[in-house]
């Protein structure tokens, strides 16, 4: 990672503390999955964005890539999301005095219909952070696809897509 550019790798710097954080916020975003009825069929998730993550695109200057498939391509049941990334909204749970917290949505695990329902009331992030104080870590949408078979079903239609980091 020495040769990385880009502020998004500064999470990695000290890794023994980043995967204790990352194992902790994987501990959590599974227990309330399962609370709220989700099936996990894999220990971990895999990582996509909703949308889009203008702050990954930069904040790894050019080095990701993306490939785009819409949301149909997985049952419901075995995906999770945060608003915004996992690690972030765990970690405003408690930051709750702050300007930039937002119950309605940070420190949060949601299924597809709440998803939605916070998508249609807030929106998804775009570059609002960049200038507002109070979305200064709404960065995107995370959706955690617990599962590594992908099940193909008949779109709903919509134009809702993840992307895949």
């Amino acid at each position: 990672m020495d040769n990385r550019t880009g502020l998004a790798y500064r999470r990695f710097k000290e890794p023994v503390g980043y995967l204790k954080r990352r194992r902790e916020t994987e501990s959590w975003l599974r227990h309330e999955f399962v609370q709220k009825g989700g099936q996990p069929a894999s220990t971990y998730p895999h990582y996509f964005v909703v949308e889009q993550a203008i702050w990954i695109e930069e904040g790894y200057d050019g080095q990701s890539n993306k490939l785009q498939f819409p949301i149909s391509a997985f049952s419901h049941k075995p995906v999770s999301f945060t608003y915004p990334d996992s690690m972030v909204s765990y970690w405003l749970r408690s930051q709750t005095d702050k300007v930039y917290y937002h119950p309605e949505y940070h420190g949060q695990v949601f299924m597809f219909d709440e998803i939605i329902k916070i998508i249609d009331e807030f929106g998804i992030p775009n570059e609002e952070w960049r200038t507002e104080a109070n979305r200064k870590y709404d960065l995107f949408i995370e959706a955690q696809v617990w599962n590594s078979e992908l099940a193909v079903l008949t779109p709903v239609g919509g134009e809702s897509r993840i992307v895949l980091r």
